[in-house]
């Protein structure tokens, strides 16, 4: 009994041994399995998480324009960009009607674009002197042409820094030929480096060279290209702003970034030498020299006017570009239209007139609108033809503020407000700082061969473009 006893005792310990030992082996294995397993499950859903914050992130900020609580004010100097609204409205009398402001105002700006000069290296150029050169040989000295070599290598060393501010706008534009074939036509326009608003690098440039265009590249000086979009324009000043996200920036090379352009404070004078750089006389990356020749010129836009100068440098039809001087700063803006009809010469705004203008353009901040042409009455037209002093409008815009108020063309305008007006820039100014908001304007009107005074309500509008 009992060695049977025994014998069932070991067989249990047996079939207990069997049973348990390779047990434990395989839970633990099973426990390895399902940790990998809840491992690699874990990883795949942190990657498409993570990759889904990130896109739904970017579409967030696309669709519901959050991009624009992270852009900076950007500024063209060491003055603070000018807000389209700096000041209350101004006090009206008697009824007339009433808008509330849209809030189209743009904060006090706490960053601008640092536009500190770079130095320009001094680039001595030398010649060997013939010992027999006298000045009784008939012949040019010396040290004349050396002071003329040296003038021109000073002002090619200036240009190549120049034209580090530079860079080629590709406009391209899509259609569809008569074969139903799909056609690409291009132009090239140039493109001033401004700065960045911490979302987007920011190029100015022409209206002109780039209007109807419905694609656009930038290449840079190492000759790579990005594809680049329209930030904002303005058809009145002829001004478009073009953009290219920094993050997509960051795959060029950093030598061949552009740098910041500076602009000049001062109005431009005659007789300056000048430069003409971008593409002048139908080069791309060229320069052209010359001299001013006439400055403080004006042209009527609406509601405004600009300032123009010309130069002596011949035209080339499709030409365009920035009229820098010879400190290396922006005075002008090439333009094939604002300008009274000159043909033959380069003509530019003059930017120091378009401060406001450009920092607008450049922060996308709508302007005011009234709709109307007008032109400052100086003390010569006001004697000879007895009229007041104030802003004759030429022409009102067919559904304008101006002719929903009841201005006609030939009206003069002598107050905004409680402010008396007697030039077209402060018209606009004054205008500008009203805002959309009902003001009085008080005009002189010729009434069966007599001139009285009228005062009229307008409600000024906003546009982008």
């Amino acid at each position: 009994m009992e060695e049977n006893r025994d014998d069932v005792n070991k067989e249990e310990y047996q079939v207990i041994q069997e049973k348990i030992v390779p047990q434990k082996k395989r839970n633990w294995k099973r426990f390895g399995k399902s940790l990998l397993r809840t491992a690699l499950y874990a990883l795949v859903f942190g990657i498409i998480a993570g990759a889904a914050i990130v896109l739904s992130g970017k579409f967030l900020i696309e669709k519901l324009g959050l991009e624009n609580t992270l852009r900076q004010i950007v500024g063209i100097g060491n003055t603070t960009p000018t807000p389209i609204l700096t000041k209350e409205p101004a006090p009206t009398e008697g009824q007339g009607p009433t808008k509330k402001p849209t809030g189209t105002g743009v904060p006090t700006p706490s960053v601008l674009v640092d536009i500190t000069p770079e130095a320009t290296p001094v680039i001595t150029v030398t010649i060997d002197k013939d010992p027999d050169t006298t000045p009784d040989s008939g012949l040019v000295q010396s040290d004349t042409i050396q002071d003329f070599l040296n003038m021109y290598s000073g002002i090619a060393e200036l240009s190549g820094n120049i034209k580090k501010s530079l860079v080629r706008i590709t406009a391209i534009t899509e259609g569809v030929d008569w074969f139903e074939e799909a056609y690409e036509t291009t132009k090239n326009a140039t493109g001033l480096y401004v700065g960045d608003n911490g979302v987007d690098m920011l190029f100015l440039v022409n209206l002109d060279s780039i209007e109807g265009a419905t694609k656009f590249e930038v290449t840079f000086a190492n000759g790579e290209t990005l594809p680049c979009s329209i930030f904002s324009y303005d058809t009145n000043y002829r001004l478009a702003v073009m953009t290219i996200r920094l993050s997509s920036a960051g795959t060029i090379d950093s030598g061949a970034l552009p740098k910041k352009a500076r602009f000049a404070q001062d109005d431009v004078e005659v007789g300056i030498p000048v430069m003409v750089l971008g593409n002048p006389n139908g080069h791309l990356d060229a320069m052209e020299l010359g001299m001013t020749t006439g400055a403080g010129q004006l042209v009527q836009v609406i509601d405004d006017e600009v300032l123009y100068f010309t130069t002596g440098i011949t035209k080339y039809a499709e030409g365009d570009g920035f009229v820098f001087n010879l400190s290396g700063e922006v005075i002008g803006i090439v333009s094939r239209t604002l300008n009274k009809g000159e043909s033959g010469v380069f003509t530019a705004a003059m930017v120091s007139g378009m401060r406001s203008i450009i920092e607008k353009t450049l922060n996308n901040v709508p302007r005011v609108y009234c709709g109307m042409r007008l032109e400052a009455v100086d003390a010569a037209m006001g004697g000879k033809y007895k009229l007041p002093e104030g802003v004759y409008v030429t022409e009102v815009m067919p559904a304008s503020p101006a002719m929903a108020a009841g201005i006609k063309n030939g009206d003069i305008i002598t107050v905004v407000g409680i402010e008396p007006v007697k030039e077209v820039r402060q018209f606009h100014e004054e205008i500008s700082a009203v805002g959309e908001q009902s003001v009085r304007i008080i005009v002189s009107r010729e009434i069966k061969g007599e001139r009285k005074e009228q005062t009229l309500y307008m409600i000024p509008e906003t546009r982008m473009h």
